[in-house]
Parts: structure tokens; sequence; C-alpha cells
């Protein structure tokens, strides 16, 4: 057994790490990759279809994406689990997960099938569409803890290149029926034969990667009680989670006219590089928060807690205020002018991201608080649920993405709170408030400047939009290196970050 500071075992421990990252970064990027791709045919759909007919393509996904969530319960990430703390069960453990999911399949897509039924309109005619969205959901359903399985057991390259595919295949479902120049009524099947190709995939990998060694029963009643139970509240906090984006959507499709839901649907997307780097970082320190709390070293636990937050801050701030400032050029630039109306809700939808300045996921689950996780999910659909349809009435599509801000609130102060008391410090140590206000007004001051001589550029939108990029660039770095934001050292921690070089070690 190795000793203390044995150089072999830090070799070891140096080399795991780095083999880690890489694999984190590998598939985060393949994440980014897949969300972009979203974005460029959602943004290409908006040109190549009538604002009907992207209504159309967005009622459906809509339906598929709420389906999808509802069907999931938390089991494709339960594979890491079970995977993990019994690896050479492996084989056994994706059947397992398949086999449930698609239990739970059957009464999700009746639910999707009804649901779908009462959402038709006569200008969004979805019910010829709803088997060909059944059909969808039966491949896709059981056959979600594929990349999961993969990531368990170390093949993240094939993870990732498995996570582009699908969203190449949802892309071509969206796009192909505009560039054969075929009816719009084609995209529920193009999405049936899109999710076809993962059951395809499946079924290989599990003759392939995860073949069962031996004749024994891997249908267990015992077992899938036991994975059920795991899975459940998790589950149920991402649920939430996955929902809680969709309410809107819903009161602006049922209360407002098709036109002002395609703008909508224009509207709400969200950033995914910025979103991505508190979870990168929670991704790879989690372990290390684990211990810390485990050894009852507080101190520690909150100063690196401290560090990774403020650090993290120190790319979304400023990226955050700056989609905020270009928001109304990159939406025409994305979009179209007709679509210019979404420039508002879209900029409430990016404001959410100024408080991700951490993984409080990854923390509340080291603290062993993930209760906590389900009640702050909880909280935030109902906030959300109740302040919809009201400010929708009042101020319409933007006040659906205004209640999505405020809901963010009460959850955010509860997540504070439970891990400010897991730290001995309550919700005014649960974050360093300080260091956080001085680089958000910092970044708030300069996009406010950027914002106002911007607005006086007798541009087009692209020229517009790439000054306003520059200008704020140099404008905020040195300003943030003049009130000590900013140190040389910190460029090198924000390059890494966004390029997924995720590093613990200062």
């Amino acid at each position: 057994m190795a000793a203390d500071g044995d150089p072999a075992r830090d070799r070891d421990e140096h080399a795991d790490h780095e083999r880690r990252s890489a694999a984190a970064g590998l598939y985060l990027y393949s994440r980014l990759a897949a969300s972009l791709l979203g974005l460029a045919t959602i943004a290409l759909a908006t040109h190549v279809y009538a604002k009907t007919a992207f209504a159309y393509v967005a009622t459906i996904l809509l339906m598929f994406d709420t389906s999808y969530a509802l069907g999931s319960l938390g089991l494709a990430e339960a594979v890491f689990f079970f995977v993990g703390r019994e690896p050479a069960r492996a084989p056994v453990v994706v059947r397992q997960a398949s086999f449930l999911l698609l239990v739970v399949a059957l009464p999700v897509i009746a639910v999707a099938m009804v649901a779908g039924w009462s959402l038709s309109k006569p200008e969004v005619d979805l019910v010829p569409a709803l088997p060909w969205v059944a059909l969808a959901l039966t491949f896709a359903l059981p056959t979600q803890p594929a990349i999961n399985q993969l990531l368990a057991v170390g093949h993240a390259r094939a993870a990732s290149q498995l996570q582009t595919l699908y969203a190449a295949l949802s892309a071509l479902a969206i796009i192909l029926p505009a560039l054969l120049g075929i009816a719009v009524a084609w995209t529920p099947i193009l999405l049936a034969a899109a999710t076809s190709v993962r059951l395809l995939v499946h079924l290989w990998l599990l003759r392939r990667v995860f073949p069962l060694a031996d004749a024994r029963p891997w249908l267990v009643r015992r077992e899938l009680r036991e994975m059920l139970a795991f899975s459940f509240p998790a589950g149920l906090a991402t649920l939430c989670g996955k929902l809680n984006p969709q309410i809107d959507k819903y009161v602006v499709y049922l209360l407002l006219s098709t036109e002002v839901f395609a703008i909508y649907t224009a509207a709400s997307w969200e950033l995914p590089l910025i979103s991505m780097i508190p979870y990168a970082i929670g991704a790879v320190m989690q372990v290390r928060y684990v211990e810390l709390y485990a050894q009852r070293r507080t101190d520690e636990l909150r100063a690196l807690w401290y560090e990774n937050a403020a650090k993290t801050a120190l790319a979304v701030f400023p990226l955050t205020v700056l989609v905020l400032v270009i928001a109304p050029e990159l939406i025409e630039l994305l979009f179209g002018a007709s679509y210019a109306r979404a420039a508002l809700p879209f900029q409430l939808f990016t404001a959410v991201l100024l408080h991700r300045v951490a993984s409080y996921g990854a923390m509340l689950q080291a603290t062993a608080q993930t209760r906590a996780i389900l009640v702050a999910a909880v909280l935030l659909v109902a906030t959300n649920a109740v302040l919809t349809l009201p400010l929708t009435y009042l101020l319409g599509y933007p006040g659906a993405a205004l209640a999505t801000l405020l809901a963010h609130v009460p959850p955010a102060l509860w997540t504070w709170s439970r891990i400010g008391g897991a730290m001995s410090v309550g919700l005014r140590g649960a974050l360093p408030w300080r260091t956080l206000a001085r680089g958000l007004a910092t970044a708030g001051a300069v996009g406010a400047l950027v914002w106002l001589a911007k607005r006086e550029l007798p541009l087009a939108a692209a020229p517009r939009l790439a000054l306003g990029v520059i200008a704020f660039g140099l404008i905020y770095i040195p300003v943030a290196r003049a009130l000590g934001v900013l140190t040389p050292r910190d460029l090198g921690y924000i390059a890494r970050w966004l390029t997924f070089r995720i590093d613990h070690r200062r």
C-alpha cells in the first residue's frame, strides 16, 4: 500500500485526474455542439418556414420534449450509480433501466396523445401527427440511458459521438421538409424515423458493449424496485427542471396567437456555453466537496466553494451581460427582422444566467441534501405556474418570460440557505456576495455604456453586433483589471474554462 506522499501514487492520481478532466471536456464539447446545432436548426427553421408552419414544428417538438421529460424518472441518471457501484453488473443495469423506461412510456404516451388532441387548432392541426409522435416516443423513451451507460463504463468518446448523432438526426427531422420541398406535416414522420435509429443503436450497444455474461435472469422484481426507489426523488427534481421552461410556452400557445407563439419559441433559448461552465466545474469538483464535508473541514470547503464561485463568475457575468447588450442584433441575425419582438423575452430568459455562478446541485449532493434539490425544483415549477398566467394576461408574451425569471428567486434563496447551513454560515455566507456584487456591477456598468453607445450607430445588425462585442471586450478587460476584479491569472482561468480544460488545482 502506498504511503502518504508516495510519488507513484501521486502520479497515478494526477493521471486519473487528467483522464477524467479530458473525458468531461470531451463530453461537454459534444453537448455544446449538440446545443448549438439545435439552436442553428431553430434559427434556420424560422427562415425556411412561414410563422404558422414554424409554430406547427415548434408545437410538435414541445409535445415530444415534454413527454420525454415526463418519461425519464431519473432512470437514465441512475445508471451512473448502479454501474459505478457494481461495474460487473453493467449489462444487467442497462437492461433493467430500459425495461422500466418502456413500462413508464406507455402511460406517458397515452397522456401525450390526449394532450395533443386537446391542443390542436385549425391553423396547427396536430391530430394527424399524433400516431407518429407516439411512435417516436416509443423508440426514444426506453433508449434514454444509451449515452449515460457509455459514460459510466468509460466510453466518453463514443458517448460524445452518440450525443452529436442524435442532435443531427433531430435537426434533419426539422429541416428536411423545407429542403426537399415537401409538406411540413412530414416532420413528425421524420422524427419517428430519427428516433428509430436510436433504437437500433441501443440494441447494438446491448449486444456488443453490454452482452450478458451468463443466462441468469435480469428481470428481478427486487432490483427493479430498488432502482425505482433510488431514481425517483432525483428524477422528480430533474423532471421539474425540464418542465419549468415549458410551462410558459403552453400558456403562450393557449392564450395568444399562433404568430406570437412562433416569436416566443424563437426567444426561449439559452446560450449553452454560459450555462455549461458552472456544471463543468461542479462535475470535476464534486468529489472534493464530498471529501471535505465528510471530514468536517468546513472552513476549507467554504474557501474552495467561494473560490470556484468567484472564478466562475468571472466568465458568467461578462458573457451574460454581453449577450443582454447584443440581444436585439443577435435575434435579428439568427431569426430575421420579422422576429425582432423576440428580443425582450430573450433578454429576460438570459438574465436568469446571472445567478448560475456555481453548480448548486453538486454542493447539495456533496453535503447529503438531495431532498433540498427536489424542494428547489418543485418550488421553481410551482412559482412559475402561479406567476405565468396572470403576468401573461397583464403583459402579453413578455409577461410569460418575466414569470420564468421571477420564478427562480424563491428556489435560489432556498438553495443558498441550505448550502450556507451546511457550511454553518447561513444565507449570508452561502456565497462570496461582496466579490460577486463587485464583479456584476463592473460587467453591468460596461454593458450599459456599450448599450447606450451601440444604439446611436446607424449601422445594420451585423456590424452593430460586431462593434458591440469588440467594444465590450476592449472596455471591460482594462476596467476590470483596474478595479481588481480581474487579474492576469484570472484570464488564464477563463480561457481554460471556456475551452473546457477544467482543473481545480491552483
